[in-house]
Order: C-alpha cells, then sequence, then structure tokens
C-alpha cells in the first residue's frame, strides 16, 4: 500500500497524463499496490485548485474520484498525536507543516510507505517509510 502526499497529486495533475513525468513513473512503477489519498492531502489539493479557479477544482475532484481511496478516522488521529508529542519531546516540532505530520499519520496508521517529491518534510519521523521521487 501506498500513501500520497499532497505533491504526488499536484504533480499528477500538472503532469496530465504523461508517462516521462517522475511523478507518472513512480506511479507506475508501484501500480500493483493500492493507493491511498490522506483526506488532509485531498483538502490541501482542493484548496489550491480552488484558488486557481472553480473549474481547476472541478478537474482536481475528477482526479481525486478515478481511482483513490481516501483515507480517515481515530487511528489516524492517534498516530498523529503520537507523532506530534514525540516532536515535540525532541524540540523538533517548530517549523512544521501539521498537515504534513497528518499525511504521515495517515500512512503510519495504514502500515503504507509514503510518496512524495519532498522525503526532508518527513524526517524524523519514526516507523514511517519515505519513497521519494525526482522533479
Amino acid at each position: 500500500m501506498i500513501c500520497a502526499d499532497t505533491t504526488v497529486l499536484i504533480d499528477e495533475f500538472r503532469a496530465k497524463g504523461n508517462p516521462a513525468a517522475p511523478v507518472n513513473r513512480a506511479l507506475l512503477q508501484h501500480s500493483g499496490e493500492e493507493l491511498v489519498i490522506p483526506i488532509v492531502a485531498a483538502g490541501e489539493f482542493l484548496d489550491g485548485a480552488a484558488f486557481v479557479s472553480e473549474q481547476r477544482c472541478r478537474e482536481a475532484l475528477i482526479l481525486l474520484r478515478q481511482r483513490r481511496t481516501i483515507a480517515a478516522g481515530l487511528d489516524v488521529a492517534e498516530h498523529y498525536g503520537r507523532i506530534a508529542s514525540k516532536l515535540r519531546a525532541a524540540k523538533a516540532l517548530a517549523g512544521r507543516s501539521h498537515n504534513d505530520l497528518w499525511i504521515a499519520a495517515t500512512a503510519r496508521s495504514l502500515g503504507a510507505r509514503l510518496l512524495t517529491r519532498n522525503a526532508e518534510d518527513f524526517h524524523a519521523i519514526n516507523g514511517l517509510e519515505v519513497l521519494s521521487y525526482g522533479k
């Protein structure tokens, strides 16, 4: 199982099906695995799309509805709480995106690997396997 960061959605949208795009190569490499989108990643993606235009938001919704499993739940919140408290105790919480922590918590709660263009955003999160692709 692969859990996608918001960067995957953005890059996939921009690639418009180009199989040579790094994101599409990464998705093809893991095509035999279920792809899960954290609810917060879907929200971030739609926020950016809606900010551009209503048409872009509709196009983003089409992308999300194509073949995506959207994940949310109390187990995700439990992982988020544990991740955030460990980072706070290590004085490594300041400056981090809380949305990234929610995305990491979703991946951890599902036992999934996290696919992202920005692996550095997820450093120091124990129990999280991060898969990175180039720009």
